[in-house]
């Protein structure tokens, strides 16, 4: 099992996506945006962009006393900014409207909070990414 962070948009929003995902990528983190489904019934569900170190799971970026018990990951202190500047150009750059998840593989989030963009990345430099929680981020288009 493993963490993953990542990013959804509409499926409309991909390009958008995309491009904020090569914006966001010169922060040190990777930022990976799966590809579209051939399937025509498929096309119309969310993208999503993984953030990592490497391309493989986000376990990486926690630091050796993180719990998926506690409230908030504990992040490793020299991923802290590079996260937080990862998450602020993929918001500035990217579509209007995203949800914003870390969760261990097969969780589900338990709360969802609606943010703005200043306020999610004070909260990854602050208390952490919440274990089990949504963040939905809504800026003028």
């Amino acid at each position: 099992m493993c963490l993953t962070v990542w990013i959804e948009a509409e499926a409309a929003e991909r390009e958008r996506l995309m491009s904020a995902a090569a914006t966001a990528s010169e922060f040190g983190l990777r930022v990976d945006v799966e590809h579209p489904s051939r399937w025509p019934w498929a096309q119309r569900r969310p993208v999503r962009a993984t953030i990592t170190e490497d391309g493989g799971c986000a376990c990486g970026l926690l630091s050796d006393d993180a719990d998926w018990n506690a409230e908030t990951w504990a992040m490793r202190p020299e991923i802290v900014e590079p996260l937080a500047r990862t998450l602020e150009a993929l918001l500035q750059h990217g579509p209007p409207r995203v949800a914003v998840e870390a969760l261990w593989d097969g969780d589900r989030p338990q709360k969802e909070l609606c943010i703005g963009l200043a306020e999610l990345a004070g909260v990854v430099r602050s208390t952490g990414l919440g274990t089990k929680a949504r963040y939905v981020i809504e800026r003028a288009g």
